[in-house]
């Protein structure tokens, strides 16, 4: 049997060595089972809240709905995952392809019965336990800040809670030269040039991505009260997307912040400080992140720089470009693209097989099931309607009788809801009864079906509004989270994704994919 290994590891308490320990225990029980190891994936510091920010798991996936392996080591459950749903259906997958999934610490094995029960366990337990591990770490940090003492966190300027001389003197200067006047991408430009070290150059990092400086860090810096001995705790809060695995900033009402004055950390003066800060107008994006934000292009959030891993951004009214470069030249990557002529290249084929002839019949197909369903369905509700409007008109007359001479196990605020909601059911039944329900308008939808689909297509491709968020979910799926825009030497672009079947077919894989698009 071949078997694949996975194993991860998601803090900074723990390392490699983790990785290995959890690699040779997988493997001398496949020893012990005369299975063969033919492929190891790993994930290195990330959380097991969710698959979609796991590279390692999502290739483990893929591995094993091509049938490369027949079954799945890990040392218990919680290395795939640490949510109840995510455990469930990931297994649930798996054990549909065929592939046998093993704890080989906890006992799990796909292939016994009552393995689902023990699935469900172990992953209300990781949930549970991840939920416990936050709830305790953000009232060790509550109560640090209410002391005035370091609650972690990355500032530049800073090292080991104090002051850093070195970096306090390139904050000073960013300062004082956006006070006189100059440019966040161009103080940004600037630091590149002279190569200054800028936040985060020597952070540990598991993926790719620019770290020069970039005029939004120059613009952060400007606006952080910290460099005034003014700290703010609470402020702001990260919440992770399910399914993605990615966080997204919301800020908290200020009346929830905790802020205290600490002079030993201040690095700007006031004078200086109140320059700046006349320079500053409210974040375009501060909405944003109270909202979590919403892309405005169908592409938007797909394209990424293939040297520095940045995103590729609307840089003016039409065209698309590196953000590391155009937010400061911290990546080498000036070449740009037209947002017309990249949506024209990578969406005109998924137009043409959504719109292909044999599409269009079977989904016209799928909905005219459908809404017959919906019509023989709602006609047997209208055949019981007779009925349940002589039970409804009985049970409103109690409810009004209870409510008028009072009742000892319901509130009259909870009476008369009860019988709002009877009322509210009553209308529905009556108008299914007179003929204004679903049956007329369901019928009338048929015979256009197939224009119907044609016309959600164009709407969803053609980015419009009340479509466009259903349709960057689809092309999200269908890309596989990302479309790698490679520089050539002759001053094109190759864009690389890898593609995800699933998302027009049934069936699941993947395969490798890729074009010129300049």
């Amino acid at each position: 049997m071949k078997a694949a290994v996975y194993s991860r590891f998601s803090t900074d308490r723990q390392n490699e060595s983790s990785i290995a320990d959890q690699v040779r225990v997988c493997a001398e029980y496949a020893e012990r089972q005369r299975w063969q190891v033919v492929e190891c994936f790993e994930d290195q510091g990330i959380s097991g809240a969710a698959l979609g920010n796991r590279p390692g798991v999502l290739r483990l996936q893929d591995a094993a709905f091509a049938r490369r392996v027949d079954a799945i080591l890990v040392t218990d459950l919680s290395r795939l995952s640490r949510s109840q749903g995510d455990l469930s259906k990931m297994i649930d997958r798996l054990v549909a392809k065929g592939v046998r999934v093993v704890g080989v610490q906890d006992g799990y094995d796909s292939a016994r019965r009552g393995h689902k029960l023990q699935a469900g366990l172990s992953g209300i337990i990781g949930e549970a336990f991840r939920e416990m591990v936050k709830d305790r770490t953000y009232a060790a940090l509550e109560s640090r800040a209410r002391g005035k003492r370091a609650t972690g966190g990355r500032a530049y300027g800073y090292r080991d809670g104090k002051v850093d001389k070195g970096e306090a003197y390139i904050v000073r200067e960013i300062f004082g030269r956006f006070a006189d006047g100059a440019s966040c991408r161009t103080i940004a430009a600037d630091l590149n040039a002279r190569r200054i070290l800028s936040p985060g150059a020597t952070w540990k990092r598991t993926e790719r991505r620019a770290t020069g400086w970039m005029g939004s860090g120059i613009r952060v810096i400007v606006r952080n009260e910290r460099y005034r001995g003014v700290v703010h705790w609470n402020a702001s809060e990260w919440r992770k997307d399910p399914d993605t695995g990615k966080r997204k900033r919301i800020m908290r009402p200020r009346s929830e912040w905790i802020s205290y004055v600490d002079e030993s950390l201040r690095i700007v003066s006031d004078e200086l400080w109140e320059r700046a800060q006349r320079r500053t107008r409210p974040a375009k994006d501060e909405a944003r992140l109270r909202t979590g934000g919403k892309p405005k292009y169908l592409l938007s959030g797909l394209l990424r720089c293939d040297v520095c891993d940045a995103h590729y951004t609307i840089t003016d009214a039409v065209s698309y470009g590196c953000s590391s470069y155009h937010d400061g030249h911290a990546c080498s990557n000036s070449i740009r693209v037209r947002r017309d002529r990249v949506e024209r290249v990578l969406l005109g084929p998924i137009r043409d097989d959504l719109l292909a002839p044999e599409r269009v019949a079977r989904m016209v197909k799928e909905m005219e099931d459908h809404y017959r369903e919906l019509v023989q369905a709602s006609q047997a509700r209208a055949a019981e309607a007779p009925r349940e409007l002589l039970e409804l008109a009985a049970r409103i007359e109690r409810l009004r009788e209870r409510l008028q001479h009072g009742d000892p196990d319901m509130t009259a605020d909870e009476l008369q809801a009860a019988i709002d909601r009877a009322e509210e059911k009553r209308r529905e039944l009556q108008e299914l009864q007179g003929g204004a329900g679903l049956p007329d308008k369901a019928l009338a939808i048929l015979p256009r079906a197939a224009e119907l689909y044609r016309r959600q297509v164009a709407l969803g491709l053609d980015g419009h509004p009340d479509a466009i968020l259903k349709a960057r979910l689809f092309l999200r799926e269908w890309f596989g989270g990302k479309i790698r825009l490679e520089p050539l030497p002759d001053g094109g672009l190759m864009a690389h994704w890898n593609q995800n079947v699933g998302a027009l077919c049934k069936g699941l894989g993947s395969c490798g994919s890729g074009g010129r698009i300049l």
